[in-house]
């Protein structure tokens, strides 16, 4: 081993404590279908230390490389070195379609959701006609979106603004389902009112029958008399 290869190690280690202390920090992703190991030093006749899987998130703990080697940080705490060529700085794939997947359930359980209570408020139509019809386009328009996204879920960047898009859209039907709810407990309200003064009725006319019935049967006996 000459002079320069044994420095190289210690010039690397020194190097990585004056300026791990620093600011700079970039964040990595192993690429696809990779297992990669974390070596102790910047080339392979270092210690392993973990053999790490695709996917797997680090920071960087150097602006440069060094060998070809980035001196890194995963998740987990372990610092090491690992083949810059290997490395991309945008999740993989796997992860994009996995998270654009969590995403297109959580619209179809509030798809769902709208359709359940779209199916409750045509049970009492009533004034909310009008409602109900901009529901159900509004519905038909959400299943066609939510098609669209399952056909393209694996184009992980181009989901993103569409699920913005319907999560402003689905804010504003709950808005109308809200004002649609509250137009329908006015109804009932109006009509539990009208049931209770018909009630009153009934307890009045009965009242005065009951004064009445029995001074007409005295009249009745005194006239026979």
């Amino acid at each position: 081993m000459t002079r320069s290869t044994f420095l190289k190690p210690i010039l690397g280690l020194i190097a990585t404590a004056l300026i791990s202390g620093s600011a700079f920090s970039a964040t990595y992703w192993l690429s696809d279908e990779l297992w990669v190991n974390v070596r102790t030093g910047a080339g392979d006749q270092f210690r392993i230390l973990k053999t790490i899987p695709s996917g797997t998130r680090m920071e960087t703990l150097e602006d440069e490389p060094n060998n070809g080697y980035l001196h890194v940080r995963t998740e987990e705490g372990i610092e090491g070195w690992v083949p810059e060529r290997f490395l991309q700085d945008e999740p993989t794939s796997e992860i994009r379609i996995a998270n654009v997947q969590a995403e297109r359930d959580e619209l179809q359980r509030q798809l769902e959701e709208l359709d359940t209570k779209y199916k409750d408020l045509l049970a009492d139509k009533g004034d909310v006609n009008g409602e109900l019809e901009t529901l159900r386009s509004e519905n038909a328009r959400l299943s066609d979106e939510l098609q669209s996204i399952k056909q393209v879920s694996e184009n992980a960047i181009q989901l993103d603004q569409h699920n913005q898009e319907l999560a402003q859209e689905n804010a504003s039907l709950k808005n109308d389902l809200d004002l649609a709810q509250s137009k329908l407990s006015n109804l009932q309200e109006s009509r539990e009112s009208r049931m209770l003064m018909a009630g009153g009725g009934l307890i009045v006319l009965g009242t005065i029958l009951g004064l009445l019935l029995p001074r007409m049967r005295s009249k009745r006996r005194d006239s026979w008399a």
